[in-house]
């Protein structure tokens, strides 16, 4: 693809962004109700509308990597195994997410632990599985690109420098939970 084209691309894809962002202001930081401000978040939406949500945001994020990484033909092939292996992931993770909720809470501790203890065993292999693409990936890419990928990663759940953090949306917060707590 000419450089102009993904220039183009880009500078539509920051208009859109930006005519939604300005409209969500607008109405007063309403996001159509998921996330804070919104009409009940998450547990508020059905499980096909969190599917459908979770897919537009993954593939909205893998465009913008695609754009900013400038991939040559050579590497499209790699790419689109990497960007399949992505979006597998989100499938995963919304329907696990709808699967939890349709659970409903656990009524004593114990019941609380073991779903604890199947989650972080669900997300140790989904890591490892997101791992082994992430490297299959990233060993066809340039120095340059290397760079860009390390910065943008994060958006895709990589939780690097602009990921999860202290005083950032759905981390603890300095102290962690119940701080202050005697």
């Amino acid at each position: 693809m000419k450089t102009w084209t993904k220039t183009t691309i880009a500078a539509s894809l920051i208009a859109v962004t930006a005519l939604g962002a300005g409209t969500a202001l607008a109405r007063g930081g309403d996001c159509g109700g998921f996330g804070p401000g919104g009409k009940g978040g998450w547990q508020a939406a059905s499980a096909e509308q969190m599917q459908q949500r979770i897919a537009q945001r993954v593939d909205l994020q893998l465009a913008r990597l695609e754009l900013a990484l400038a991939l040559t033909p050579q590497q499209q092939g790699a790419w689109n195994a990497f960007k399949t292996a992505m979006g597998e992931r989100a499938q995963k993770m919304a329907a696990t997410m709808g699967e939890g909720r349709e659970a409903g809470a656990p009524a004593t501790a114990v019941e609380r632990l073991q779903r604890m203890e199947a989650m972080s065993a669900a997300r140790q292999t989904e890591m490892a599985e997101t791992r082994r693409a992430v490297e299959r990936f990233y060993g066809t890419l340039s120095d340059a690109q290397k760079k860009v990928f390390d910065a943008d990663f994060a958006a895709l759940g990589g939780h690097g420098p602009r990921g999860m953090g202290p005083g950032r949306e759905g981390a603890p917060r300095e102290g962690g939970r119940g701080a202050g707590r005697g």
